[in-house]
């Protein structure tokens, strides 16, 4: 499975359609192209998209992934990528996660100033009782016996 050493960031930008909020936004993180640049080190140039909908904004950051694996590995996921230009999920998940995690936290210095929301959300936080933590309930009463 390829291991993310390092991510580069090497272009980014920002377009405001609408000064309206978004119904939807939707992210995107395609791999452009896989280079071996070494025996056991690939170079993975992708494309991280946040398409805010209907045409309020479009942010896209591109990037380099340089990754580590074994060089069978690496081969197997660059034949693959070329046949189905898709990386293949059981290479690359982490990759992909690394890139979503990374790229999606340094996207707020790119949208802040077109007062644009984050393209995720933070974890809700539940305690153990509560399985529906998307509401938000009154408190309870206390109930005296009769």
């Amino acid at each position: 499975m390829l291991e993310v050493i390092n991510l580069v960031l090497t272009k980014g930008e920002v377009k405001r359609e609408k000064h309206n909020i978004p119904e939807t936004v939707e992210v995107d993180i395609t791999i452009d192209d896989i280079i071996q640049k070494e025996q056991d080190i690939a170079v993975l140039d992708f494309t991280y998209t946040v398409d805010y909908k209907p045409e309020v904004a479009l942010l896209k950051i591109s990037g380099k992934a340089y990754c580590r694996d074994t060089p069978d590995n690496i081969l197997k996921a660059i034949a693959e990528h070329k046949k189905k230009k898709a990386l293949p999920m059981e290479y690359g998940v982490r990759v992909v996660n690394m890139i979503n995690a990374n790229v999606g936290m340094n996207s707020i210095f790119f949208i802040r100033p077109f007062n644009l929301l984050p393209p995720f959300m933070p974890p809700l936080i539940a305690t153990e009782k509560d399985k529906n933590p998307t509401m938000q309930r009154p408190p309870e009463k206390d109930k005296k016996k009769k």
